[in-house]
């Protein structure tokens, strides 16, 4: 039988001709298709898409949401960046209206951002939202580029503020152009027209990155949500995106230590940290301070997208995903509830302290016309603003803040509608604006700096006896007036200190023979004013430095104002220079350089004009400079040096100056203003005079006082914890300054505080507080007995005469005998510092309540049986 070889050899043969057929194919493609494909390749990238993590929490010290970010849904635009037709653009502009229209019925707003607006007169104009004439001219050159508007300049010029951009299109020429571009009816008037382009105008920026869209309305309603996915045939381009939103549940509760968020990222911050132009930072507060832990939207915490795109930009598919990371929960220092009973305590208090100036400047009108400016009552400021903290004695920490008035940060998260932004900020026209007056968004227990008064003096008394100068146990008459002796034993009867008790009262009888506590308890001026001579000003201030008044606390708080205590430097420094190496006078830390600056200037010009020289301001300005700059602390025998300086830079002979004594007169009396006087220093021994502080400073003065010496920096926060739960920052107590002093000292001057406010020493607050808070708290049988001090400041030259217009402070501690707390009330214009009493007793009252309220202690020691 033969075998089947043949059949082989032809299977064989077909399969190889298969086979070539296969590969002539193969090949015949890679040829005919390979320049396409690879075409299409070349056309083809990646791109990156980064996503934020959500914003941490801020909690008070029990674990109490203050803040936090919910899930919302925003609005978004995306334009298919291969539809570039004019009909295109038609539709798009057809899907805006549409998504508009949905997006108002349900109460939202589109994004504003459009540089094109309309002035009371109907005409248009650019704002471009930046201040320097540079960064105008770039914003202008991106806009005419991104609209693709012609423009020419200079690129040879890299000073952009040098182009000239007169040939530019104008804002009137701009909306026309865009209104035709994108076929915006005819019938939409400017505002709603605006609507469209402020969508488009950041379509058109942000073409650079067309496969990332662009957010049109954040936080709307789920009703928009089911609206646009409804009508998504009816709207190409839009869609809705899950996002979170700042949300402060408290209100106004704490906003001042909270803070809010805005807009603000700079481009530095886009560069170095990564964040997105649109994203929400904080602005103020703990927001602001605390925003590089509660933050999820920089480079560490971002995640990402990557994604390929077409060569318009269109995605096209996603090729990996990177999660976020979540920012840091921030917990703070204050209890909600005690925030809560400081603020109401607060806020009663002014209303109150108000309500009865008012009905003070009704019934004694005659009295208070003959002191008001030009007889006008309403130019009399009553109460309308305050402050009060509260602070753990033992470590600085801050329990509770209240500023009044209040606000909710809640405002800035949706914009601030017109009526919002006038009630926070008045109007800007206006400079007697109430709200101007009352600033409500400024937190003015860090950031408002308000004369003493008598709460100064617990540290001239501890100063004259650390120093020296006074013992405990010395005895000063009060003798009403105080008058200086000089060196010659002249005495100075012009304008006397004097005590607050009139000379001839019976009342001004208790002042005699006081010791440290008595003068304290009596608050008596003419005792403190011996104690501030016998010092002298630089040991003074630098024991109020000692005790924190001058030098910032450190809070963790933005805006914190540093106090001054007035000596030469801090009333005049002839030594500040500017960049330029001359005299500083903006830099200067109070406002009467600035004032003698313009005095002087407008005298020599006087001088100038009255010899019948031309007046050059540069060399007045010059003049006037060094002139002040003589002022060292003395211009006696200076007369040689003012004549010297006005010859070379106004050209006046010195003989002539010599013959006009009325022009040194004149000149030296203007410097002796800013020279620093023995009389201010005794002033300054009471509180008065060139002396401002802000109430966390004073609280921090007066727990060290409490603690006997230890003089803590301010915390507001506690910990920073990551999402996770784990612990990044504990913040620790922190010791400023340590004053090493006997207990004795202390005890005296804590002795004089329990008096102020003791029934049994006829304190003269006591009587302030009511009957049943007397009992239990201010008597000899208090277990907690409250020790305090009273400070009525008078600012001004009115307020000696108008004594509604004094400053009211209030500052306590307890328990006297193992001190806990302490409260500081401050309320501009509030008459006397026993006016504050009744909010204190308020803060004190829920403190001790809630002490006493809490459950007891049940836990069944180790190793012991249950019962």
């Amino acid at each position: 039988m033969k075998r089947p070889f043949s059949r082989y050899v032809i299977m064989t043969v077909v399969l190889l001709a298969m086979m070539v057929a296969l590969l002539y194919q193969l090949s015949a493609i890679t040829l005919a298709e390979g320049a396409e494909n690879a075409e299409k390749a070349e056309q083809r990238s990646t791109a990156q898409i980064s996503i934020a993590g959500t914003r941490g929490r801020i909690l008070d010290r029990n674990g109490v949401v203050l803040a936090y970010s919910k899930n919302s849904y925003n609005v978004e635009f995306l334009r298919d960046a291969n539809n570039r037709t004019n009909y295109d653009s038609a539709v798009y502009t057809e899907a805006l209206m549409k998504a508009i229209r949905i997006i108002e019925e349900s109460g939202g707003k589109t994004i504003d951002t459009s540089y094109i607006r309309m002035q009371e007169d109907g005409s248009l104009v650019y704002d471009w939202r930046v201040e320097t004439k540079a960064n105008r001219v770039a914003r202008y050159k991106n806009f005419c580029e991104a609209m693709g508007f012609p423009i020419d300049f200079d690129k040879t010029v890299e000073d952009k503020s040098l182009w000239d951009t007169s040939s530019w299109p104008t804002a009137e020429k701009s909306y026309k152009d865009l209104r035709a571009l994108w076929f915006i009816p005819e019938e939409l008037s400017f505002e709603e027209a605006n609507k469209i382009i402020s969508i488009r105008q950041e379509v058109n920026l942000k073409n650079y990155r067309a496969f990332e869209p662009v957010t049109i309305a954040y936080d709307v309603d789920m009703e928009v949500v089911a609206q646009i996915k409804l009508h998504a045939g009816e709207l190409p381009g839009l869609q809705t995106a899950q996002s979170t939103t700042r949300v402060y549940p408290r209100g106004t509760t704490a906003a001042h230590i909270i803070g809010y968020l805005g807009r603000n990222v700079t481009q530095q911050m886009v560069e170095e940290q990564g964040y997105s132009a649109n994203d929400y930072t904080g602005v103020s507060g703990v927001e602001a301070r605390m925003e590089q832990y509660l933050t999820g939207a920089t480079n560490a915490h971002k995640g990402s997208r990557v994604v390929e795109v077409n060569k318009n930009g269109s995605t096209i598919r996603e090729l990996s995903y990177t999660p976020a990371s979540n920012g840091s929960d921030v917990m703070l220092t204050i209890d909600l509830n005690l925030q809560m009973a400081t603020e109401k305590a607060l806020a009663d208090l002014i209303e109150k302290i108000d309500q009865t100036e008012t009905e003070q400047i009704t019934a004694e009108a005659e009295k208070y016309e003959k002191l008001a400016p030009e007889g006008d009552l309403s130019q009399i400021h009553t109460a309308k603003t305050g402050a009060a903290v509260v602070m753990d004695v033992r470590t600085g920490q801050v329990l509770a803040m209240a500023s009044y008035p209040t606000f909710d940060p809640n405002w800035f998260i949706a914009g601030l509608s017109t009526e919002q932004f006038a009630q926070l900020f008045g109007d800007p026209e206006d400079p007697n604006d109430p709200v101007r007056l009352t600033t409500p968004t400024l937190n003015k227990a860090i950031s408002s700096r308000m004369t003493p008064g008598s709460i100064f003096k617990m540290v001239t008394g501890i100063a004259g006896v650390a120093e020296g100068e006074l013992l405990l146990d010395e005895e000063i008459d009060c003798e009403y007036e105080y008058y200086l002796v000089d060196e010659n034993g002249n005495i100075n009867t012009r304008d006397p200190a004097t005590c607050h008790i009139g000379s001839l009262s019976a009342a001004h009888r208790s002042h005699a023979d006081q010791d440290l506590s008595t003068a304290i308890k009596n608050s008596c001026n003419y005792y403190f004013c011996e104690v501030a001579y016998r010092l002298g000003i630089e040991r003074l201030y630098n024991w109020a430095e000692k005790f924190g008044l001058t030098v910032p606390s450190n809070i963790e708080l933005t805006g914190e104002a540093t106090g001054i205590v007035g000596k030469q430097e801090v009333l005049f420094d002839n030594t500040l220079l500017n960049g330029e190496g001359v005299l500083s006078i903006s830099e200067q830390k109070t406002s009467l350089p600035a004032l003698i600056y313009k005095n002087l200037k407008a005298r020599l010009r006087l001088i100038l004009e009255s010899t019948l020289r031309e007046v050059d301001d540069a060399a007045v300005d010059r003049c006037t400079r060094k002139l002040m700059q003589l002022q060292d602390g003395s211009v006696n025998n200076k007369g040689p040096e003012i004549r010297q300086i006005m010859s070379e830079e106004l050209g006046i002979p010195v003989g002539i100056t010599q013959e006009h004594g009325d022009w040194m007169q004149s000149i030296s009396s203007l410097l002796n203003e800013i020279q620093w006087k023995p009389t201010q220093t005794i002033r300054s021994g009471y509180g008065q005079g060139v002396s401002l502080v802000t109430p966390i400073a004073v609280a921090r003065y007066v727990s060290a006082v409490a603690n006997e010496g230890t003089v803590y920096d301010a915390h507001i926060v506690d910990r920073v914890i990551d999402s996770d739960g784990a612990l990044i920052k504990q913040y620790e107590p922190t010791v400023y300054n340590q004053i090493e002093l006997p207990k004795a000292v202390w005890t005296e001057v804590k002795e004089g505080m329990k008096g102020v406010v003791s029934p049994e020493d006829r304190g003269a607050a006591a009587k302030k507080f009511s009957t049943a808070f007397q009992a239990k708290y201010l008597s000899d049988t208090s277990v907690k007995r409250l020790a305090g001090k009273t400070g009525t400041a008078q600012i001004g030259v009115r307020s000696k005469l108008i004594d509604i217009e004094n400053t009211s402070w209030f500052v306590s501690f307890a328990p006297l005998n193992d001190p806990e707390i302490a409260v500081v009330v401050c309320v501009p214009y509030g008459f006397s510092g026993a006016s504050s009493a009744p909010a204190v007793e308020d803060i004190f009252t829920y403190y001790f309540n809630k002490q006493e309220s809490a459950a007891p202690e049940t836990l069944v020691s180790i190793n012991a049986i249950a019962p």
